[in-house]
C-alpha cells in the first residue's frame, strides 16, 4: 500500500483541529473513517504521528516533519488544480448546451470567432431543450448553457447576452389578403388565422402563447412541430401563421412564398442568456467566450435588422 492523498489530507486536518471528530466534520467524513486512514498513514511509516496522550492532539517530533511534507504536497496539488480550473473555458473539453430555436443560427458565427480566438478550446455541443439543459448544468454534465428564459434557481447564474426580437411569419398571399402592415402588426389583424406553436417543452412556445394570449383554442395549433423549420414550412403552406425570432430571419430570407414582417411596438422579445452553476463560477473562466457569444449575436441581429430597415 502507498501513502494516499487522502491520508495526508486527513492528517492535515487533524493537526489543524486538534480533534479527532472536528477533523472528520471539515473533512466531511466520519469520525472513525479518519482514524482509520490515519492509522494507516502511521502502519506505513512505521512511527506514530500523532501524540495521543495530549489535548489537543497534536503531533509528535516525527509527526511535525510529515506535516510539512504533506503541507508542501497538498498545497502544490491544490495549485495544479487551481491552474486546471482557470484553463476550464479557455482550452481543453469544455460542454456546452444551446436550445434549439438558437443553436442553428447563433451556432455557425459562434464557432468561426472561437476556433479564432479560443483555438485550445474543445466545444462539446449538446442540444436540446431548457429543461433538459438546466438539469444537466445542475448535475455537472454541461459546463454552461444558451437559454431564452429566466431562471430563478439560485443554484444557477445568468448573464445576459443579446436581446432577440421577434417577427411574424405569414403566407405571403394571406398577408396580402390581410392588408398587413410591415411594424404595425397586432394580434387582432391575424386573428383570423391559426397561430402555431412549437412543441411542449420549447421556450418560444411560452413566447408565442403570451403574444397571442387573447386567442382561442380553435385559433391556437398545437401541431408540436420540434423546430422553426417545420413551423415555417407549414406557414408557407398557407397553414397558419407564427412567430419567428429576428436570429432565424436570413434562414427565411428570400422564400417568396412567405412574408416575414415587422410586428407593432412594443415588440415582443426574448433574452439570449449564458447559463453556468454558481458553485463553478470561480473555477471557469468564460469572460472570453461570453464575449465571443455576444459578437455572434449581436453581429446577427445587426444584419437582420439591417435587411429589415433596407426593405423601406
Amino acid at each position: 500500500m502507498k501513502i494516499s492523498l487522502r491520508q495526508l489530507q486527513y492528517f492535515q486536518a487533524l493537526c489543524q483541529h486538534g480533534h479527532f471528530g472536528h477533523a472528520a466534520a471539515a473533512s466531511n467524513v466520519s469520525q472513525p473513517a479518519l482514524s482509520v486512514k490515519i492509522q494507516e498513514l502511521e502502519t506505513l511509516l512505521g512511527k506514530s504521528l500523532v501524540n495521543r496522550d495530549m489535548r489537543p492532539f497534536c503531533p509528535t517530533p516525527f509527526g511535525y516533519e510529515v506535516l510539512a511534507s504533506a503541507n508542501r504536497i497538498l498545497a502544490d496539488i491544490q495549485s495544479i488544480e487551481d491552474s486546471a480550473r482557470q484553463h476550464r473555458g479557455v482550452e481543453g473539453p469544455f460542454h456546452l448546451g444551446i436550445i434549439p430555436t438558437v443553436a442553428p443560427y447563433l451556432l455557425p458565427v459562434a464557432i468561426r470567432l472561437i476556433q479564432a480566438s479560443l483555438p485550445k478550446l474543445d466545444l462539446q455541443i449538446r442540444e436540446a431543450t431548457t429543461d433538459v439543459l438546466l438539469d444537466e448544468i445542475n448535475h455537472g454534465q454541461l459546463d454552461a448553457g444558451i437559454i431564452a428564459t429566466d431562471v430563478a434557481a439560485s443554484s444557477l447564474t445568468q448573464r445576459p447576452l443579446f436581446q432577440d426580437r421577434f417577427l411574424l411569419a405569414v403566407q405571403a398571399s394571406q398577408s396580402k389578403a390581410l392588408d398587413l402592415k410591415d411594424g404595425e402588426i397586432v394580434f387582432e389583424d391575424i386573428a383570423p388565422l391559426k397561430f402555431l406553436l412549437l412543441a411542449e417543452g420549447h421556450c418560444l412556445r411560452d413566447k408565442t402563447k403570451n403574444f397571442c394570449k387573447y386567442a382561442t383554442q380553435e385559433t391556437l395549433n398545437q401541431i408540436g412541430a420540434s423546430s422553426l423549420h417545420t413551423l415555417a414550412g407549414l406557414v408557407a403552406g398557407g397553414y397558419g401563421t407564427t412567430l419567428l425570432p429576428e436570429i432565424a430571419f436570413a434562414d427565411t430570407e428570400g422564400r417568396s412564398e412567405l412574408a416575414i414582417l415587422q410586428l407593432a411596438d412594443p415588440c415582443p422579445e426574448r433574452t439570449i442568456s449564458l447559463v453556468i452553476k454558481s458553485q463553478n463560477e470561480a473555477s471557469m473562466d468564460i469572460a472570453k467566450l461570453e464575449r465571443i457569444l455576444i459578437e455572434a449575436g449581436t453581429q446577427k441581429i445587426k444584419e437582420t435588422r439591417a435587411k429589415l430597415s433596407a426593405r423601406g
